[in-house]
């Protein structure tokens, strides 16, 4: 099979220096679009859709990809394979064709700089293109993604590769059972639920719901040209790439040896939920599902979540005396840096918690504790020293009434020894 797809590779390779009359100025009569645009559907779509693709927005016209002579009227002249003349390209033509651009490093320069240009070289070895070569026609080409007519930009947001839109792109293949129907993941069938799975999850949310454009959706995970199920030594490697100080975390605990699906065995694979501290309480179903009650696994997860809930009854609690401190009129700016510098800790808990370590667990916690303390004194200096102020103020009103009634008596006793009239 190696060989094969090797072979592909080179195929497209070679094509690429025979590219005819390329990114030339279309004719000012076209008559491919002309005849197409009378023809009754599906065949006038290309000619319609055409009109909104980049490329033809970059001068390139049918020709460029479809060969024939766009200049006559007549249909037999212009799709005499004389003229060039291939037709609609499929399977491993759809791929060669588009290489014979989008693989030339020279050609691309002129258009996107900065687009790569082995898009080719890693479809061939990814699982679309290595199935592609063993002769399954079934499987997804670069029109299956990015469509053969009315092409956009990836940053458009009308693209079936835009962020928002490639689940859908992807799942239109990837939920159809029938089409699904006879391919297989080392003997096992392809599941056609993880659209409804990923709409479940938090990368989901973040990216539909916070307008997270650099949420994980299929091809951040999977490759877009290369895709290819993570294998199981490659999961917390993927994860990583978004989750770095986890998976650092994760690549020094004892889970690391054990697990053979890494991140996904805890978080799932297209179902991932935000985590919370729950996953390690009591009765989690995260923690439980592996451990037994009485077993070390079970202990520590235990341990753990008790360290960090006393963290987080300790922020709130020092959080709420800094509050009153501040809603009372007392100086506490100093305090809320340290306060969130104490939340900060939290976080660090919580991925501490990814070495299943108690003891690095506690040690981040105790750090946070030690903060809160310092805070706390500061927090209670202050509530004491605005009951002194208080004191001191109603003393001070207390003395000015007692002066006032004073003063009113002496008043009305220098009227009263004043002599009538």
């Amino acid at each position: 099979m190696t060989r094969i797809v090797q072979t592909m590779t080179l195929a497209v390779l070679i094509w690429a220096p025979v590219r005819p009359l390329l990114a030339q100025p279309a004719p000012s009569a076209d008559g491919c679009v002309a005849c197409h645009a009378d023809l009754a559907e599906p065949l006038a779509a290309p000619a319609q859709l055409f009109a909104d693709d980049i490329h033809a927005a970059s001068g390139f016209s049918c020709v460029d990809c479809h060969g024939g002579d766009p200049a006559t009227s007549d249909r037999a002249a212009a799709k005499d394979p004389a003229t060039g003349y291939r037709g609609v390209p499929t399977g491993p033509a759809v791929v060669e064709t588009c290489a014979r651009c989008h693989g030339d490093a020279d050609f691309m320069r002129r258009f996107a700089p900065t687009q790569r240009v082995d898009q080719a070289a890693e479809y061939a070895v990814s699982g679309h293109g290595r199935r592609l070569a063993e002769g399954d026609t079934s499987v997804a080409t670069c029109t299956s993604c990015h469509g053969p007519h009315g092409i956009r930009r990836v940053s458009d947001a009308q693209s079936p590769v835009f962020p928002l839109r490639v689940a859908d792109t992807c799942g239109a293949c990837h939920t159809d059972p029938s089409h699904m129907a006879g391919h297989d993941l080392g003997g096992v069938p392809f599941p056609t639920d993880q659209l409804a799975a990923y709409e479940t999850s938090a990368h989901f949310e973040a990216l539909t719901v916070g307008n997270d454009l650099s949420a994980p959706t299929c091809n951040d995970c999977h490759g877009s040209h290369g895709a290819t199920p993570p294998g199981v030594d490659a999961v917390v490697n993927v994860c990583g790439t978004c989750h770095a100080a986890f998976a650092a975390r994760y690549e020094q605990s004892t889970h690391a040896f054990i697990f053979e699906q890494g991140c996904a065995q805890c978080h799932d694979h297209h179902a991932i939920k935000a985590a919370d501290d729950a996953m390690l309480a009591p009765g989690s179903s995260t923690c439980d599902g592996c451990h037994g009650e009485g077993e070390t696994g079970l202990a520590v997860a235990r341990t753990m979540s008790a360290s960090i809930e006393g963290l987080k009854a300790a922020l709130a609690q020092t959080g709420s005396l800094v509050e009153r401190a501040r809603t009372a009129g007392m100086e506490m700016s100093e305090q809320e840096v340290a306060l969130r510098e104490a939340r900060n800790q939290l976080t660090l808990a919580r991925t501490e918690v990814h070495t299943f370590d108690p003891a690095a667990v506690t040690q981040v916690v105790d750090e946070g504790l030690a903060q809160l303390a310092a805070i706390d004194r500061a927090g209670l200096a202050a509530m004491v020293e605005l009951r002194y102020r208080r004191l001191g103020l109603a003393v001070s009103v207390g003395l000015i009434l007692l002066f006032v009634v004073a003063l009113y008596f002496k008043v009305r006793e220098l009227d009263r020894r004043l002599p009538p009239g």
